[in-house]
């Protein structure tokens, strides 16, 4: 084997064994989500969320019940109906790691169930109560008339 062949095939060798190295640096981690620029979870911002649903129609008959709550993964959005009959409606997903959110009728807020996620806490209006969450959840105006719920952002 001539020297310049030795040198190119050691020299491959060492490039592959750090592009591995550095493929391993790109994995999952256990830190926060990436921020998001427009802070929501609205993956087209220029498209405002605004729809009405039938809370007597399925899948949305939970909240027909104060305490109910129900998850439109098409929106990212949760949709809570509190013990004194109010509609809330903020981002379905823990700004921490994306976990979608479950509501607490009890206490009013929102929790990110623990496992997978890891227990932070909102408040009705999407405030971090607790964390490791360290950003609002995005809130969403609704407006109930009759059997309909309008949930939307201005």
């Amino acid at each position: 084997m001539e020297r310049k062949d030795f040198i190119e095939k050691v020299g491959l060798s060492a490039a592959s064994i750090l592009i591995f190295g550095c493929m391993q640096g790109c994995s999952k981690s256990d830190g926060p989500a990436p921020a998001n620029p427009t802070g929501t979870n609205n993956p087209n911002p220029a498209n405002k969320v605004d729809f009405t649903i039938n809370i007597t129609n399925s899948p949305y008959t939970s909240l027909n019940t104060a305490g109910g709550f129900y998850v439109d993964r098409t929106n990212n959005i949760i949709i809570a109906r509190t013990l004194t009959d109010e509609f809330l409606a903020v981002s379905s997903l823990c700004t921490h790691q994306q976990v979608t959110l479950e509501y607490q009728a009890s206490n009013n807020r929102f929790v990110c169930p623990s496992p997978p996620g890891h227990g932070s806490l909102f408040s009705s209006t999407g405030a971090v109560v607790n964390g490791p969450a360290a950003s609002v959840l995005k809130q969403y105006k609704t407006t109930p008339t009759g059997n309909s719920l309008r949930v939307y952002e201005l």
